[in-house]
């Protein structure tokens, strides 16, 4: 027997729907338990109804018990099949017509626990209406079979007859609703405990995101004013430089010393909108991300895409954008010079990385480098020397090595592998999905 429960919803959060299933799986079993009880009704009506005379049969009286027994057999079936009407209207046929059978047998066929048919038809009404519904069709039953226990009963015990008759429709009609109101109010229960939690979890991401947007604008006017002022100092050392003719390498350097003043400050403007929640770095900026290194770090890198694009989430994009540029700053400074490969795969199974470098051999790598900076940067004798190794340093980057890179890659739900890889170093980043 099937009772109106809680449907899941399009747009239902995770917990709303998990508390949607478990109401579900609650009716599930409530129903599971009626049906089996149903059953034993039935082998209980038969064992008391057909023996006996007068027996069934197809005239007279005999029919009159064979179609009261159908009566009460063919509903009660179908409800224990699960194949009853699904209106509300509906709702109320089977067990009106047990009840009417089953007085009807009662009076026809008078034996022990005659009443439990009706008592069946009372307790149906009440697990399928609302109790005050329940009531007015279940009374007329009720009266009517405690009319005919108390009078087929012998004298002496007619009353007690009536009287158990009408308890025992009261206990079941009763239990079920109980039941059912119990059942109901921990669905309800349930659910206004996940929406709770889900309200208080957004007011948790607001406040934090308030927070955010807070530091964010400390940060901005600090670096705006920092790096600006500094850039106004360097441009002013380059005329200073251009006037004096000073040696062209100090030239240079200052010269790019202005550019990656202004590059960071950009920077420093994404990741602060970034921080606000404005905008942040997606594979999209790959290319230029790549070009940006080959420009300033002296890496002459080849970057290759296969598969499929596919949409990823602002926070993955920002894990494995900002794990690609620390993995470019570690090769330029533990490997100046030496070609590296960035791919991007798009596979059935996920999005991966890989930024392979052919440097020095893993040895070295390994012993100075923790992928936060620890290592020597000892690169002469390899074409780069040390310029290449202090525009590293220089670099913006991540700036949290491979640590805050794995962090930052597992709170979206991916995984991280870096280690040697012949003589160089091999970096892949995958996030599933």
């Amino acid at each position: 027997m099937s009772t109106s429960g809680p449907a899941e919803e399009e747009g239902d959060t995770p917990r709303v729907a998990e508390a949607r299933r478990r109401a579900a799986q609650r009716e599930h079993r409530q129903s599971a338990r009626m049906h089996l009880a149903l059953w034993v009704v039935m082998g209980l009506i038969v064992g008391f109804a057909v023996p006996g005379r007068p027996r069934l049969g197809f005239t007279g009286e005999g029919l009159g018990i064979s179609l009261a027994l159908a009566g009460c057999l063919v509903p009660l079936s179908l409800a224990a099949l699960d194949r009853e009407p699904r209106s509300q209207s509906g709702t109320a046929v089977l067990p009106l017509i047990v009840g009417v059978s089953g007085n009807v047998l009662a009076v026809l066929r008078p034996t022990l626990l005659m009443e439990i048919p009706v008592a069946t038809a009372v307790a149906m009404l009440f697990a399928r209406l609302r109790p005050r519904t329940a009531l007015l069709l279940a009374a007329p039953l009720v009266v009517a079979i405690a009319v005919i226990t108390t009078t087929s009963a012998p004298s002496g015990i007619s009353l007690q007859a009536g009287l158990s008759s009408v308890l025992l429709c009261v206990v079941l009609g009763a239990s079920y609703v109980f039941s059912r109101q119990a059942r109901l109010g921990q669905n309800r229960t349930e659910l206004l405990l996940a929406e709770l939690e889900d309200s208080r979890e957004a007011e948790a991401r607001a406040a934090a995101v308030a927070e955010r947007t807070r530091i964010a604008r400390e940060l901005h006017d600090v670096l705006a004013q920092s790096l600006s002022a500094l850039s106004v100092q360097l441009e002013g050392a380059r005329k200073l430089a251009e006037r004096d003719q000073v040696d062209p390498a100090l030239h240079r350097l200052i010269v790019r010393g202005g550019e990656l003043t202004r590059e960071g400050l950009s920077d420093a403007r994404r990741a602060v909108a970034a921080l606000r929640g404005d905008d942040v770095p997606t594979l999209d900026q790959l290319t230029a991300l790549v070009d940006r290194c080959r420009r300033d770090l002296g890496l002459p890198i080849a970057l290759s895409v296969t598969g499929e694009p596919r949409q990823l989430t602002p926070d993955a994009n920002l894990a494995l954008y900002r794990g690609v540029q620390e993995a470019l700053t570690n090769a330029a400074r533990y490997a100046p010079g030496s070609p590296t490969a960035v791919l991007l795969r798009y596979t059935a199974e996920g999005t991966t990385l890989t930024v392979t470098d052919q440097g020095r051999p893993a040895a070295r790598r390994a012993d100075g480098d923790d992928g936060n900076g620890s290592g020597n940067g000892d690169d002469s004798g390899n074409g780069f020397g040390e310029g290449s190794v202090a525009a590293a340093r220089a670099w913006t980057g991540g700036g949290n090595g491979l640590r805050g890179m794995r962090e930052r890659i597992e709170r979206v739900g991916g995984r991280t592998h870096a280690g040697p890889q012949g003589r160089g170093w091999n970096v892949e980043m995958e996030i599933p999905g």
